[in-house]
């Protein structure tokens, strides 16, 4: 079986006489097989080049066409048969008896094939794109403040397809530094190396580049921390005290137990600053944002500022689309339970994150059930009331929050540059990704920030319409059913956590006021 390749520039008419010969050969000849190649013009010097280059070919006379027999299925190397002359000499010396009809075409029907050829190759792209675009329908997140330690962490399992089944992944990563460009560059190029399934393609750039380039996203996550830089000053300085304390204690001989518990100052936030950085960038994406994206706050440091800024300011799409992260403290509380009781952070469930993330909150273990606890009674899907299993109110009241509280420094002071704390945070960031966009696959709840009404959290003390449809921005319990269907449920606190939880909301509104 004869295997032909006749390559040439789509407007060549050399060109268009080698594929009628070939067309001719095979309506004739049963075993004469032909594959035309049409080559943008533009592009055909180099593809010749690089094409005699890999098959080890000397190019031919004319430029166009080029044919070649394949001597396997197509795709091996072929043996060279060369220009038009070329493969008409070939053709006359195996076939020259059936060739007598052919040879009386002239010049003028090679030159309109040419330009049909022109014709139909313009076609055929751009049909080719329209199938791509309708065929191909990547899933686009930007990641602003990629210059994060973070960021590093969430891959390869941010383009897994449990976050993302059966879509391709396309990623921006931005950063307002521009000396932190050639990390970034650094970053992209890992990913690429990574060769995931799902990858499409990556870009960086800086984040105020142009609007545009937020049109069509899905989903934007902002890791950009306006205090990090500040909090790591802070934590170095406060480490340094902390090593001035004890080589004190050391020359004083004293012991573990009486030297004083060390304690480090708190942070004062310029909260106005910061307010107005998150309202400015807010402004900058919301024009050009589509109505389906989602928007997830996980600037750990500016959490509660940055979503109050994003809810107050983006008006393009739903309130229920700007998320603020509250898993990471949740799964740390799971973590001091789960400790307590022998079990796995995923075996805790159903405890909840109540108030200011970034200030004074309320750990809720009203509904927190333990799963697959080993005690009396035990069966895989049976549920046990965690606060039952600890019988300890002291510890639920005091001792969770003071280790939740104390728990980065902690970690700043016992490990360099405080990555355990980075993954703590990218875990909780891609599991919360995985619930939101597609829904948690079980009945339980869990906390994020986001605007809602102070009736859906059933907090109305009196009949007043302006206190039913008071809205305010906090974590509270939620339901995710799917991207859309995040839904705050009723909070049912006890009496003390309910006026604890009050007082909060209070404070809140005189420390979040900005307008």
């Amino acid at each position: 079986m004869a295997k032909f390749v006749i390559a040439g520039k789509a407007n060549c008419p050399h060109y268009a006489k080698a594929e009628l010969l070939g067309d001719y050969l095979q309506r004739n000849l049963p075993n004469f097989i032909v594959h035309k190649w049409p080559v943008e013009p533009k592009d055909w010097e180099q593809w010749l080049k690089s094409t005699c280059e890999k098959n080890k070919w000397k190019p031919p006379k004319q430029s166009s066409p080029l044919v070649w027999r394949e001597l396997i299925d197509r795709g091996g190397r072929g043996t060279l048969v060369g220009d038009l002359d070329d493969f008409q000499e070939y053709a006359h010396c195996y076939y020259g008896t059936i060739l007598n009809q052919f040879m009386s075409n002239t010049s003028t029907l090679f030159r309109s094939i040419a330009d049909e050829n022109v014709q139909q190759y313009t076609a055929d792209l751009e049909l080719n794109r329209q199938y791509i675009k309708q065929t191909v329908n990547p899933y686009h997140i930007c990641i602003i403040g990629a210059d994060h330690p973070c960021a590093y962490a969430l891959f390869p399992d941010l383009m897994s397809s449990k976050l993302f089944p059966n879509r391709d992944i396309y990623l921006q990563l931005t950063t307002h530094d521009s000396a932190k460009l050639s990390s970034l560059q650094a970053i992209a190029m890992e990913i690429e190396d990574l060769a995931c399934k799902q990858f499409r393609s990556i870009e960086v750039c800086l984040q105020d580049k142009n609007k545009s380039s937020y049109e069509n996203m899905d989903l934007i996550l902002i890791l950009d921390d306006y205090f990090y830089e500040e909090k790591e000053k802070h934590f170095d300085a406060s480490f340094t005290e902390k090593t001035r304390l004890n080589k004190e204690y050391d020359e004083q001989n004293l012991f573990t137990d009486e030297r004083p518990q060390f304690k480090p100052e708190k942070m004062k936030y310029d909260l106005k600053s910061a307010y107005n950085y998150y309202k400015t960038l807010a402004n900058h994406i919301q024009t050009s944002l589509k109505p389906t994206c989602g928007i997830l706050l996980a600037c750990s440091n500016s959490i509660m500022i940055a979503t109050q800024a994003f809810t107050k300011t983006i008006k393009t799409i739903p309130t229920n689309h700007i998320l603020g992260l509250a898993r990471t403290v949740e799964n740390q509380a799971k973590a001091r339970i789960g400790k307590k009781l022998f079990l796995d952070i995923k075996n805790v469930v159903d405890l909840h994150i109540v108030g200011d993330v970034n200030g004074e909150y309320i750990i809720d273990t009203n509904n927190c059930q333990a799963v697959d606890y080993e005690g009396a009674i035990w069966a895989q899907t049976f549920l046990r009331n965690s606060t039952e299993m600890l019988a300890d109110s002291k510890f639920i009241r005091e001792v969770i929050q003071k280790e939740v509280d104390e728990r980065e420094f902690e970690l700043y002071t016992h490990v360099e540059h405080n990555r355990t704390l980075v993954q703590t945070q990218a875990r909780a960031i891609l599991s919360f990704i995985k619930d939101w966009i597609n829904g948690s696959n079980d009945a339980h709840s869990y906390s994020c920030v986001m605007s809602c009404s102070s009736s859906t959290l059933g907090l109305i003390e009196t009949n007043d319409d302006e206190q039913a449809d008071k809205t305010i921005i906090c974590s509270v319990p939620v339901l995710m059913k799917g991207q859309d269907e995040i839904l705050p449920i009723d909070l049912n606190l006890s009496n003390d956590n309910r006026t604890a939880f009050i007082r909060i909301l209070k404070d809140m509104q005189m420390k979040y006021k900005m307008d």
